[in-house]
């Protein structure tokens, strides 16, 4: 019988799901601060140093997209490890477009006047519509934002590390090429992880790149961006504005400039969640958790596997 830790929160659905493995595991449950044991397969994201304890461990299923928690450095070799990719995407992208749509027609300014009681006309607005976009990361969360930007009738360019060409994306584009792509777009995602390549991509001068009526939004790492730089450029007016679910220290800091700034909308990293605020994207990233729990008994190649040189 092989024995699995689940430090991820279980529902009684999921549990029940879990009797498919009566025959082939015994499962515990504990929290991600607690000792690994005994375990040969986690399902959920152990601290480093309780994998670096574990003796059996043999393969970790993570419940998240990104694994930079692992891939930063201490992680032992001959563990195998896996994420959750392919759950988020399109979570993901509806806090994308809705984000979007939220600044471009002025919302927070109407939230506001409906608090006191205003009826005024907030000005001019922005539309989706014609504009351009430049996705860095094209995997599963920059593919599910392309989607359905183009159904808005955007012009998709995604930048990723081959630059073959993808479903959704009018262009490809490699990283070398971001100093010329930059000044094209209206509204730039973040969608990368954080890996040693994708630190700081952007920095003041290529902030300084961008439309003054560019969008930054950022979903993938906080690591993408400069927080300085981006200050700065939002003080300076460089880009119109920044939509922030992912920052570089998180929480924010309660003295930092950008929650006073009205161009920038900030979200605690929620655009992802999974467990306990969306049963849809919960269920989808048990059913890979499970799926490769199944080929990890049966022997056969997991899905999602990490390259811990790559980063993800």
């Amino acid at each position: 019988m092989t024995e699995v830790l689940i430090t991820a929160p279980c529902s009684d659905e999921i549990k029940l799901r879990l009797e498919e493995f009566k025959n082939s595991c015994v499962f515990l449950f504990k929290d991600r601060k607690s000792d690994i044991g005994s375990a040969e397969v986690v399902i959920g994201e152990p601290r480093t140093e309780r994998i670096r304890e574990a003796k059996n461990l043999k393969f970790v299923q993570m419940t998240w997209a990104g694994a930079d928690i692992y891939t930063r450095g201490g992680f032992p070799q001959g563990i195998k490890i896996a994420n959750a990719s392919g759950a988020f995407g399109s979570v993901i992208a509806e806090y994308v477009i809705g984000a979007i749509l939220c600044i471009y027609r002025r919302f927070p300014e109407y939230i506001g006047n409906q608090k006191e009681c205003i009826w005024r006309d907030a000005g001019a607005e922005r539309t989706i519509e014609g504009k351009t976009a430049l996705i860095l990361g094209t995997g599963d969360i920059g593919s599910n934002i392309a989607k359905r930007l183009s159904a808005f009738g955007t012009k998709n360019i995604g930048i990723r590390r081959t630059g073959a060409p993808a479903q959704y994306f009018d262009e490809m584009h490699t990283l070398s090429d971001i100093d010329a792509l930059l000044p094209r777009a209206d509204l730039v995602i973040g969608c990368l992880p954080n890996t040693k390549e994708t630190g700081h991509i952007l920095n003041y001068d290529r902030l300084c790149l961008m439309k003054s009526d560019a969008l930054f939004i950022n979903v993938g790492r906080g690591s993408l961006i400069d927080t300085d730089a981006l200050i700065r450029a939002l003080k300076e007016r460089r880009i119109a504005g920044a939509i922030l679910d992912v920052l570089e220290n998180e929480p924010l800091a309660a003295d930092s400039p950008l929650w006073k700034m009205p161009n920038v909308l900030i979200t605690p990293h929620v655009s992802g969640r999974g467990f306990g605020h969306d049963p849809e994207t919960e269920k989808k990233v048990w059913d890979i958790c499970l799926e490769n729990l199944r080929r990890y008994i049966a022997g056969e190649d997991i899905i999602n596997e990490v390259d811990m040189n790559l980063g993800y």
